[in-house]
């Protein structure tokens, strides 16, 4: 089943669910306050004194622009189909065009390109994963496709433009940075001046470059905790993380949902037939069920049926031991080194470097951790060090009085969050008392172009009940 497919179906059961339990499906305002991120090991000086900001009420509200290797700003903006600055060649065996999408992960909307210019999943390749609750665009490369199937592409969630040829496929972690534009709404306790105070002082010295929320798997954040499962050779209750633990942040119903499969546990025929009514929710659940129904002890081969999603959870474990190695240095009133390591891959000094953390959590040999990566399906780790502070730069921002509309720039691997998280105590879910839900134009209120014509372009899948939800937006 194709990601389009899966979403008509999702939206129509969705829709369904929400008529006759809407109770379930009534989001609180989460808060990320220190109290709440210290779960994830980040540590923020004098968070608590921070006001509420509200990130991604509607889509217009976080916009994500990839700055590519040559330092070219990949705009939202509808342009035209062939790139006015670069050649196309016909034949050159690599297009690269700027994919524009909304509502959609970038390996959601890689899959459903693949699926509908017929190629194979490795010929088309993309530098890094942008946003799925946001209007973004990136820099892709295709092989095996041509300019008059590129031109046919027709999707609520995505559209391609700005197309050119050449001869090298890009790289993943082949990009510059980002450029964001985002809206934070604010409430009565927003002072202007502490803000505008904060934000010159971050300028000048950086902000910690903690891995955010989004690193464990937003809205479950329990990516981590299947990360360690699989160093730790318990595969099984790797799956049973993933399928049933319940999500922080889900609705009550999903979380119903999850309870309801633990009590079935290893009866994956009846666990399949629930899941199938959502397939976008329980996306990487079915696979590992589907194949558990036909091999019903193989949990090595269930997690292989998901690659992706091994690698991005043994990411987040090592992206919460580099929070937590931060916050320890904070917690002692000690500056951070000016760079950390990531426990991926198989230099064991970085390993060693965390070993009072991994030996917490249960691993005490990194050999024996290593060990149990070699039964899975996942790439060979490329060794990372990561900055522990990192520079902004603020191009542009007005305060309204809805809230502060933000133009930066960051390097590639920061989080946008993050960043604002040392502004605000970031809110999402349910808007809170004060707060304004009024739709405004980010671009124009910073003197760029409009975003009325994209805006259009996604104007099914803004309206759409499922986007609705994921946005908050009720009504």
């Amino acid at each position: 089943m194709n990601i389009l497919e899966a979403k008509k179906i999702e939206s129509k059961n969705l829709k369904e669910a929400i008529r006759r339990w809407p109770r379930f499906f009534e989001t609180p305002a989460f808060v990320d306050d220190q109290n709440f991120l210290e779960k994830y090991g980040i540590q923020i000086p004098e968070k608590k004194k921070f006001p509420l900001g509200y990130l991604k009420l509607w889509p217009q509200d976080f916009i994500v622009e990839e700055i590519a290797i040559n330092e070219e700003l990949q705009t939202v903006f509808p342009e035209k189909f062939l790139h006015t600055r670069r050649d196309f060649l016909p034949e050159d065996p690599i297009i690269y065009a700027t994919l524009v999408k909304c509502g959609l992960s970038t390996l959601e909307a890689v899959e459903e390109l693949v699926r509908m210019l017929n190629i194979d999943f490795k010929n088309f390749k993309y530098a890094g994963i942008k946003d799925k609750r946001a209007i973004t665009s990136q820099l892709v490369s295709i092989k095996g496709s041509s300019a008059e199937e590129l031109s046919e592409i027709n999707s609520r969630y995505l559209f391609l433009k700005n197309i050119f040829s050449g001869n090298e496929g890009i790289n993943l972690g082949e990009l510059k940075g980002n450029q964001f534009t985002i809206l934070i709404r604010t409430g009565p306790d927003f002072k202007k001046e502490e803000f505008l105070k904060r934000m010159k002082e971050t300028e000048k010295n950086g902000f910690l470059n903690f891995f955010y929320l989004q690193r464990f798997g937003l809205p479950k954040l329990t990516a981590h905790h299947c990360g360690l499962c699989i160093l730790k050779g318990d595969y099984e209750k790797t799956v049973f993380t993933a399928v049933c633990k319940p999500g922080e942040r889900e609705p009550h119903y999903f979380k119903n949902v999850r309870k309801e499969i633990e009590k079935l546990w290893g009866n994956w025929d009846e666990i399949e037939g629930i899941l199938e009514s959502f397939p976008v929710t329980f996306r990487e659940e079915l696979k590992m069920v589907s194949h558990l129904k036909d091999n019903p002890k193989d949990f090595v081969g269930a997690l292989n049926k998901t690659p992706k999603q091994i690698e991005l959870w043994l990411e987040a474990f090592a992206s919460f031991l580099y929070n937590q190695k931060i916050s320890s240095y904070l917690i002692r009133n000690e500056k951070p080194p000016e760079k950390l390591p990531l426990i991926l891959g198989e230099v064991k000094k970085y390993w060693l470097f965390y070993e009072d953390f991994l030996k917490k959590y249960g691993i005490f040999s990194v050999t024996f951790a290593l060990k149990n990566l070699e039964p899975l399906k996942i790439l060979k780790f490329r060794q990372k060090v990561i900055k522990t502070t990192e520079k902004i730069k603020i191009l542009n921002y007005k305060v309204l009085p809805l809230g502060v509309v933000l133009n930066f720039n960051l390097p590639k691997g920061c989080y946008a969050t993050a960043f604002l998280s040392h502004f605000f105590n970031l809110a999402s879910g349910a808007l809170p008392k004060g707060m304004s839900n009024l739709p405004i134009d980010t671009k124009a209120n910073l003197g760029q172009p409009s975003l009325e014509e994209i805006l259009n372009k996604f104007s099914e899948v803004i309206s759409s009940p499922s986007w609705r939800l994921l946005w908050g937006i009720h009504g």
